[in-house]
């Protein structure tokens, strides 16, 4: 990111960035993970997500492989395996919800709701980022708590 920031002289994030910054921005070490991803991807993310600092508590995915098979999934669905996962956490300080494709916009605040911990998606993370990155707050009501900050000052 800082070479690429280097050469074309403009902020630069990702979606892999945004999701650590917003876990860090709630200061949440101890995590439980859903993502639409099988096994293959969920162990890279799990190492990624350790090499960050983060105890993974639970990680389970939807085992999709195809483009567009996330967006099959309701947020019905998303919610049900937010939750079993932190079942199976206990103690998280965070959720992740790990996919750019499933469709979280609505799954954050009735999660954080029902198991009492922010939930960091990543759309919504990288939305988060990207707004921060050019002087904005990335502030959206209603949408749970990491689009609910008001810092407008970006993480990097």
């Amino acid at each position: 990111m800082e070479r690429l920031s280097t050469s074309t002289g403009l902020p630069v994030s990702t979606m892999s960035q945004a999701v650590v910054d917003g876990l860090r921005s709630f200061d949440a070490r101890r995590i439980v993970v859903a993502t639409a991803y099988a096994d293959d991807v969920n162990n890279r993310l799990r190492a990624f997500l350790t090499a960050q600092g983060f105890e993974v508590m639970a990680l389970q995915g939807f085992g999709l492989f195809g483009f567009g098979e996330p967006g099959s999934k309701s947020e019905a669905d998303i919610i049900a395996l937010g939750s079993k996962v932190c079942a199976e956490g206990p103690g998280a300080q965070g959720l992740l919800i790990s996919c750019g494709g499933l469709r979280t916009l609505g799954v954050a605040k009735p999660l954080e709701e029902r198991h009492g911990i922010p939930v960091v998606a990543s759309t919504q993370a990288a939305f988060w980022a990207a707004l921060r990155l050019v002087g904005e707050s990335g502030r959206v009501v209603g949408r749970g708590r990491l689009l609910e900050q008001s810092t407008a000052a970006p993480v990097h």
